[in-house]
């Protein structure tokens, strides 16, 4: 992403607290301090630190390192479409069930 686009786009940027509440729908937990390692450039931190854009059909949220995409998702009606093929891995906290 060329930094003329990085200026111009991160007026639209949320950080990646903005959609906690969709995030807990999907999995139940509170995800945004589940963390998760940038396929791209490697940087390791919480969902929540990621730079979230919300100004499209769907939700993209980039790597504040590199600015790459790690996760889309869009929202239908009836389903919810995730994208994560920018993150090497996300560790999800498990539900405390007692």
């Amino acid at each position: 992403m060329e930094s003329s686009q990085i200026e111009e786009s991160t007026s639209l940027m949320l950080d990646g607290n903005a959609l906690a509440g969709l995030f807990h729908e999907l999995f139940d937990v509170e995800m945004t301090i589940a963390l998760l390692e940038c396929a791209s450039c490697g940087r390791i931190g919480e969902l929540g630190s990621l730079w979230a854009f919300a100004e499209s059909p769907g939700y993209v949220l980039r790597c504040p390192g590199c600015q790459n995409i790690v996760m889309r998702m869009t929202v239908t009606p009836d389903q919810i479409y995730l994208d994560a093929r920018g993150a090497a891995y996300l560790r999800i906290p498990k539900r405390n069930l007692t």
